[in-house]
């Protein structure tokens, strides 16, 4: 449980710091508007600057840290407790409890200062917490109880609730703090509470840190019921705070699953890049060590290798030495060598080894023991001279009658493998049997092991560091797991090399995933702002509550209605209501100038197919792509409105016949080039008809609705006028190459009776 709530110390430090904030709003709130309770506004600078100051801590989890922030996040935290306890040194006073005056905090941040600078930053904050943050809330715990008569307002439960809270506040956040090297730090400690009880100190402390705040409101809330005796606005009051509460732990509960998806995706992400990259790695180090594996192999089976070892004096050496050269070269190994029994070479192709031939043995290796004893022997290993890796490849020599006589073996230096796998972005360690790195991307922990081994001392690293080693993870890895490595928080993969006792070790950085879960924090933030921007305006006009919140509701449902009622729900174009103002408003204006008007009408052909075929959500996916397509060719000043079902209206303000034809057949070309989805394409069918003098609305509708059934009579897909045919032929819709298919028709011009 312990390793899951770290990897949410994120989230948790943010609705800590939320519920501070929360908490020192409501404090500036009640300072404001009672004389008496000035000294309230202490509690809402703890609250606020602390509660920032957790925010900070978080966005070190997220993007890293630096000293000089750490510095400024230690700083910003000893200095968010001075209130607190200045609080409680007034409250004191006012009891009659003498105490210093608030010079004492001076001296307190010298020494805090002198601490941070000799012992580090650590030391500095577990003594803050010591020396401010627990007398402080604990102190202040005390004040209120003991004048917890004195506010009868607020209520006798909750000024001992929070006279509760805020003790245990100074326990789990002054008592409990960083690991330091002075008592009680060194035992009563973060580290210490998370393996007792397997949860973090900050999410207890969030905890407290939200009751405070829910209890300060209900202080509140107390107070304006005893401020106005109205039991309707009382009701009203204890329904809002309990709703409130609700809401509030709603979001915090939908952010954290939120955020944890959000994570769970890059999660996701990680592991599988991590398992390929992993992938890669061992097969690029098995690629390595399979050849000379394969080539030692045909070099023991080799006749004219054992004669070294069972009659050296008949061996042909020259014959011997060049089938070993042979292999050596064919294995890109560095060198091969046949041993005796007692580990010392009797052959090699390295002209070094005959300098020591006799002298050097390597019975104690590991890879001599494993063939000496009839198996394969394969072993990683570092020069401790010059630092050069390699793989040593060996196997057993037989005598004619079947017994053991000798070892064959094969070095090859890894140096190309490993500038090649240099080049990874990622941290990986490869591991020998024992667990200790043999080659990295990461030369400083050469040589040495990822987790404690008490069994075993590493050998020296290449280039000793003066700085004392600690290892990066705190346990052995098997699998995959989301831990700490190095401090940080990573995703470490440990995968096995085939066939051997070694393993590749991968670890990435979640600097992405805590990005990701940052997402769903920012989301979470903007939903809990709306309670916190709720609390601030409770002050306001809490005389006429409840008439404002019934005006609010009127005017609400007003702005719906109005929206409502001129306003298509499907389309979002102008409904027909608003089309008849529109048309009365228009009307007057062409009585008073005379400019010309127009109206076109249209609908979709054969549309009861489409719905009938493709069902109706897929017909009203049609209409709310053709009245975008409408919409986007029209000017302004012109007014487009669903008529009904499939039916369009658009009226063309200074327009005469001539261009509301022009209009229509524009339209008509381009809702049949117009691509809808699952039913490829549509067309449409268009009646025009220009405003008379002193014609009425009526009027105007039907010639335009008569123009549009005509088109629809010959053929669809078409524009029609209104005037009927007398003479001069007229070609209103000509048949285009990018059109469907369509009936030719010839109008004569209209002229009016």
């Amino acid at each position: 449980m312990a390793s899951y709530l770290e990897t949410q110390l994120d989230f948790i430090y943010f609705f800590y710091g939320l519920a501070f904030i929360l908490l020192g709003a409501m404090s500036f709130v009640i300072a404001r508007v009672r004389p008496n309770l000035r000294d309230a506004r202490l509690i809402g600078l703890f609250g606020c600057s602390h509660g920032v100051t957790e925010w900070m801590d978080m966005t070190t989890l997220i993007f890293g840290d630096s000293n000089e922030f750490a510095i400024f996040r230690s700083a910003m935290m000893t200095l968010s407790f001075i209130p607190l306890a200045e609080f409680a040194r007034r409250g004191a006073v006012k009891l009659g409890v003498w105490m210093p005056g608030a010079w004492i905090y001076l001296p307190v941040l010298g020494v805090l200062g002198v601490v941070g600078h000799v012992d580090g930053l650590d030391a500095a904050r577990a003594l803050a917490r010591y020396a401010l943050c627990a007398p402080g809330a604990l102190g202040t715990g005390l004040v209120m109880l003991a004048r917890r008569h004195k506010v009868r307002e607020a209520g006798w439960s909750i000024a001992v609730g929070l006279a509760i809270a805020f003790s245990l506040y100074g326990l789990a956040a002054g008592v409990v703090v960083e690991p330091a090297p002075f008592w009680p730090a060194t035992i009563v400690n973060q580290a210490w509470f998370v393996g007792a009880t397997g949860v973090p100190i900050q999410l207890v402390r969030g905890l407290i840190a939200l009751v405070l705040a829910a209890l300060i409101w209900g202080a509140w809330g107390r107070r304006l019921i005893h401020a106005f005796d109205c039991p309707r606005y009382t009701a009203y009051l204890q329904r809002q705070f309990y709703s409130v509460l609700a809401a509030m732990a709603a979001i915090l509960i939908f952010g954290w699953v939120l955020t944890n998806i959000l994570g769970g995706i890059f999660r996701t992400e990680v592991e599988r890049e991590a398992a390929s990259t992993a992938s890669l790695l061992v097969n690029s180090i098995a690629d390595a060590v399979g050849t000379a594996d394969a080539v030692v192999r045909v070099l023991a089976a080799s006749p004219v290798i054992a004669p070294l070892l069972v009659s050296p004096e008949r061996a042909n050496r020259d014959l011997a030495r060049a089938v070993i050269d042979l292999h050596v070269e064919t294995a890109g190994a560095s060198r091969g060598f046949i041993l005796d029994r007692n580990g010392h070479i009797v052959e090699t192709t390295d002209r070094h080894d005959f300098d020591v031939l006799g002298a050097a043995s390597h019975k104690t290796t590991v890879w001599f023991q494993s063939s000496i004893g009839g198996r394969t022997g394969r072993n990683l290993q570092i020069d401790p001279f010059s630092g050069r890796q390699s793989y040593v490849s060996s196997l057993p020599l037989h005598d004619p009658a079947g017994s053991i006589i000798g070892v064959v073996a094969l070095e090859v230096l890894l140096e190309k493998l490993d500038a090649r796998l240099r080049g990874f972005e990622q941290a990986f360690f490869l591991l020998d049997a024992r667990d200790v790195v043999v080659l990295t991307s990461r030369p400083a922990q050469l040589s040495r092991t990822l987790w404690p081994r008490p069994d075993m001392v590493p050998a020296a690293p290449e280039q000793p560091s003066s700085t004392p080693h600690s290892e990066p993870l705190r346990h052995a890895v098997t699998g995959g797991e989301w831990t700490r490595f190095g401090g940080r928080r990573s995703y470490v993969l440990r995968s096995v090399v085939e066939g051997t006792p070694w393993s590749v070790v991968l670890t990435l950085p979640v600097a992405g995933i805590t990005a990701s879960r940052l997402l769903g924090i920012i989301i979470t933030l903007q939903l809990a702002l709306t309670a916190l921007f709720y609390f601030f305006g409770r002050e306001r006009g809490v005389r006429d509550r409840v008439q404002q919140l019934l005006r609010s509701e009127l005017q609400e449902r007003a702005a719906a209605l109005a929206r409502q009622a001129t306003t298509d729900p499907l389309t979002g174009l102008h409904n027909r209501l608003r089309f008849n103002e529109g048309l009365a408003q228009e009307l007057a204006r062409v009585r008073r100038t005379g400019q010309p008007l127009s109206l076109v009408m249209f609908d979709v052909d054969h549309f009861k197919e489409v719905n009938d075929r493709y069902g109706h959500p897929t017909g009203d996916q049609v209409l709310i792509r053709l009245s975008q397509t409408a919409a986007a060719q029209l000017r302004q000043t012109d007014l487009l409105a669903r008529w009904g079902g499939e039916e369009f209206a658009i009226l063309l303000v200074d327009a005469d016949l001539h261009a509301a034809v022009e209009v229509a057949e524009n339209l008509r070309r381009l809702v049949a080039r117009t691509p809808f989805d699952q039913i490829g394409s549509v067309t449409a069918s268009f009646g025009v008809a220009e405003c008379r003098p002193d014609e009425s609305a009526d009027s105007l509708l039907e010639r335009a609705d008569a123009a549009l059934y005509r088109a629809k009579s010959n053929g669809r897909n078409r524009v029609e006028i209104d005037a009927p045919v007398i003479e001069e032929t007229v070609a209103l819709s000509p048949a285009e190459s990018g059109d469907e298919p369509q009936q030719r028709s010839d109008h004569k011009k209209p002229t009016r009776a």
